[in-house]
């Protein structure tokens, strides 16, 4: 079992990762860095060049999770990605935008190497997705059932965004998890993550804020109110919100 982190940089930002088992390669993940431009933007696939990869698993559909994976499946042709209907549908309309984005940074700061894809590329790329149910195993061929002894794979809600998930996967009598972005509250328009209560021999987990406890004090309806106080006196001073 072999894992590499990809991501370039420490922070927040283009988020991949490595993941080796069971005769299987998969990249979990393939973000572009918000705040970063050109290659800089790009998960550091260096330490994997002449490997070839079996499958892409996308946990949700933002940008530092799913923004360079045009590119990646241009450098892996023949891996298969995978991910939750929902992400499939957000994801696409982000691509494309990411598109405008760039053209426009282009044309505004100079940057040549922008767009690192362009739209056409984006719907090969968008034709080629497998989309997955949760708390469904599947396998790198993407089959529901696999061999004995094969590395399998599962999408949980990890109630961050609509169609966001850990990813669960079996391999060498060995279970991990890839928490991806989560979020343990209900909110107004999500449910809080629902993640396997099974043992764990590896745990990939995202710490965003794991070091920052919480205000005494803080409820979510009370920031609500404050979120819509300002909305509201953003209006009443003519502004738009």
């Amino acid at each position: 079992m072999k894992f590499i982190n990809l991501t370039r940089h420490t922070e927040i930002g283009a988020n991949s990762y490595y993941f080796e088992a069971g005769g299987r390669r998969l990249i979990l993940d393939c973000g572009m860095h918000p705040k970063d431009a050109g290659e800089n933007a790009l998960p550091n696939w260096k330490p994997i060049e002449g490997q070839t990869i079996d499958a892409i698993l996308i946990t949700h559909a933002h940008q530092d999770h799913i923004g360079t994976l045009p590119v990646l499946m241009r450098h892996q042709p023949h891996a298969r990605v995978f991910m939750t209907e929902a992400t499939s549908e957000i994801g696409s309309l982000l691509l494309h935008n990411s598109v405008n984005v760039m053209t426009r940074q282009r044309e505004e700061l100079g940057l040549t190497l922008y767009p690192l894809f362009g739209h056409r590329e984006s719907d090969r790329a968008i034709a080629q997705w497998h989309l997955c149910r949760y708390r469904q195993p599947y396998t790198t061929s993407g089959n529901r059932v696999g061999d004995d002894g094969a590395l399998t794979f599962e999408f949980w809600d990890a109630g961050h965004v609509l169609g966001s998930s850990g990813i669960l996967l079996r391999a060498e009598g060995r279970t991990i998890f890839y928490t991806g972005d989560v979020n343990f509250d209900d909110q107004t328009i999500m449910q809080s993550a629902i993640f396997p209560q099974c043992d764990i021999d590896v745990l990939i987990m995202e710490c965003t804020r794991g070091d920052t406890p919480e205000p005494a004090g803080w409820l979510r309806d009370s920031e609500e109110k404050k979120l819509a106080a300002a909305i509201d006196a953003t209006f009443s001073r003519g502004g738009c919100a």
